[in-house]
């Protein structure tokens, strides 16, 4: 059968057999007006798979195979480069993977790493977590001691705080003890250290000297304390050191405090009393409380042969028993302090340089004596009793000479200058009638004038005299002198002076009636004066042991400024407030509703 066969390598013609082994060609299936596609064998025995279809029109057939070689050809040509990608791929996997490999190694390394050092870091952190709350425990144990000790704590109460605060800071308080020595007093937080084995101390240095040490305790089985703790130890001593110090300094600026009180108080007070016997209680009232024990002091003060006594504390009362006692037939001085040893200061007084008596203060023996500053307080306070008394002392001296200057002056004016002018008097009379025989009338009148003037000289001098000399108060008493004074200043002056006296009032002291007397005196010539008075009430009254003598007018008073001082720069008022100190009486001056100034003077009668 003719064929041609088109190939890769061009077209050609040839016969081939009709049938074949094992069975038709398939190009005898197309000329039998088949079509298909089988596998088989062709002419050159090639396995290919043939394709085969009639051409009935022009009664051929054709038939389209391809081989292995034909048909696999472009896809090994194809293949060998995709696999040369692949290839190229697969090694560029195989790198991708190895360096993804390798970070994953390095990086599951570093994160052993990481891990390994967060472990370790965690680790230190657990650990300086607990360092820190070591540390917190004792900056705050610091914190509450310096907080809690206060300079009004006692020493046993700040160590107590200092243990209270001190053991919890510890690094076992379940099983820590501490101990504080100080001054020979022993504070611990245990009653016996005996199985204490583990020990820490610290040395208390108060102002350069060793008072004392701090001592923490741990058990036989408990390891030694830390450096830390031992730190801790050494600034809770310097604090409590500081604190002694500071408490030394407190103390002692507390009882120069007391003292520099005392004596203020007591010069203020004394300046303002004028009776001995309060100030001595005044004395007393500022002295025992300033002293180092006020409870078991006791002070006395003899003088001028009294002796005036703090007395013992009353502890029921929590006030003292004073009590004032007249000295018979004993010697005062130094001797006393060697036979009585709880004498423990004795300061003597001396007045216009001579000893009138001397200030004493007492503590049981069982008690430590007086500190150098106490025996310079007693000193400071013997010494301003000392000028009290000086003062007091010339104070008399200038109202005794004023005194003796008034009655001087009154009997030269009743005496000398009274006798002589009422001479001139008799003589002027008498030359009155000499003259008057004369017959010179002009001249008698003349005389007769000189007499009159002469007489009423006279009478004004006997007024002053008995104004400088009250002869009353020795003869008849205050009563009457006060009732003769309102007489004369109504005849001399020309107003209305009334004198009354409520009760019966008899006053056997010479020296007080004629205070009194005085007082009356110069408040009434105020009155007329300076208040220009036209009437003055005189008055004497006794009420209940109160002694009350008032002098009221209806003058001009005194201006808002005096009276709220009640001193004026006049001297006799300064006199009668001086006089008033004396008899220990309160002197007032008060203004009138209706007008004018009373002149109340208020004493207690003993």
């Amino acid at each position: 059968m003719a064929c041609f066969i088109s190939q890769m390598d061009g077209v050609k013609f040839k016969h081939l057999r009709y049938v074949r082994e094992g069975g038709k060609l398939p190009i005898s299936l197309a000329l039998d007006g088949l079509s298909g596609v089988i596998a088989a064998k062709d002419y050159r025995h090639i396995p290919v798979i043939e394709a085969y279809a009639p051409l009935q029109n022009i009664g051929l057939g054709m038939i389209l195979k391809l081989d292995q070689e034909e048909l696999f050809e472009p896809v090994n040509n194809q293949l060998i480069v995709i696999v040369l990608y692949l290839v190229g791929l697969i090694i560029a996997e195989i790198l991708l993977l190895n360096w993804f490999v390798r970070k994953l190694i390095k990086s599951e390394r570093e994160s052993r790493n990481a891990k390994e050092t967060a472990e370790q870091i965690s680790i230190e952190l657990s650990h300086k977590e607990i360092e820190l709350r070591e540390r917190l425990k004792e900056i705050t144990c610091l914190y509450e001691i310096r907080r809690s000790i206060g300079l009004d704590l006692s020493v046993d109460k700040a160590c107590q705080q200092i243990i209270a605060h001190l053991i919890p800071a510890m690094q076992y308080p379940e099983h820590a003890s501490v101990t504080i020595e100080l001054d020979g007093q022993n504070i611990s937080s245990t009653t016996s250290t005996q199985n204490m084995t583990h020990r820490l101390n610290s040395k208390i240095n108060v102002n350069g000297k060793i008072c004392g040490q701090l001592s923490v305790f741990y058990p036989q089985d408990k390891p030694f304390l830390v450096l830390e703790e031992q730190k801790l130890i050494d600034a809770i001593t310097s604090d409590l050191a500081r604190w002694l110090e500071r408490k030394q300094v407190d103390e002692l600026l507390h009882e120069r405090l007391k003292e520099i009180t005392c004596l203020y108080e007591i010069r203020r007070g004394i300046g303002m009393e004028s009776s001995i016997d309060n100030v001595c209680l005044n004395i007393f009232e500022h002295l025992i409380p300033a002293m180092q024990f006020p409870k078991i002091a006791s002070a006395v003060i003899e003088l001028n042969g009294w002796r005036y006594s703090s007395g013992k504390f009353d502890s029921e009362t929590g006030n003292r028993l004073q009590s004032k006692t007249k000295i018979t037939n004993r010697k005062t001085g130094f001797w006393r302090i060697d036979r009585d040893p709880a004498c423990t200061c004795c300061c003597l007084i001396h007045v216009n340089g001579n000893v009138c008596g001397h200030i004493r203060v007492y503590y049981p023996i069982d008690h430590p004596y007086l500190v150098v500053e106490e025996h310079k307080l007693i000193n400071a306070i013997a010494s301003d009793l000392e000028s009290w008394l000086e003062r007091k002392r010339l104070e008399q001296a200038l109202v005794l000479v004023a005194e003796e200057q008034a009655h001087t002056i009154g009997q030269e004016l009743h005496d000398n200058l009274g006798q002589q002018i009422a001479a001139i008097g008799y003589q002027a009379r008498a030359l009155e009638k000499q003259i008057v025989v004369t017959g010179n009338t002009s001249m008698a009148t003349v005389a007769a004038s000189i007499a009159s003037q002469a007489q009423i000289s006279v009478i004004q001098i006997k007024q002053l005299a008995q104004g400088l000399l009250p002869f009353e108060i020795e003869a008849n008493g205050l009563i009457a002198a006060l009732q003769a004074l309102a007489n004369r200043i109504s005849t001399t002056y020309s107003i209305s002076c009334n004198f009354s006296c409520k009760n019966s009032i008899i006053i056997h002291d010479n020296t007080l009636a004629l205070n009194l007397y005085r007082i009356a005196q110069e408040a009434a010539n105020n009155a007329i004066r300076h208040g220009k008075a036209q009437h003055i009430t005189l008055s004497l009254s006794s009420d209940e042991g109160i002694l009350c003598l008032s002098i009221s007018d209806d003058g001009s008073g005194f201006t808002e400024t005096d009276r709220a001082s009640q001193t004026t720069s006049g001297m006799g008022i300064k006199i009668m407030q001086y006089r008033a100190k004396q008899l220990g009486a309160k002197l007032n001056f008060l203004s009138r509703n209706e007008g004018g100034t009373e002149v109340r003077l208020e004493m207690r009668m003993t």
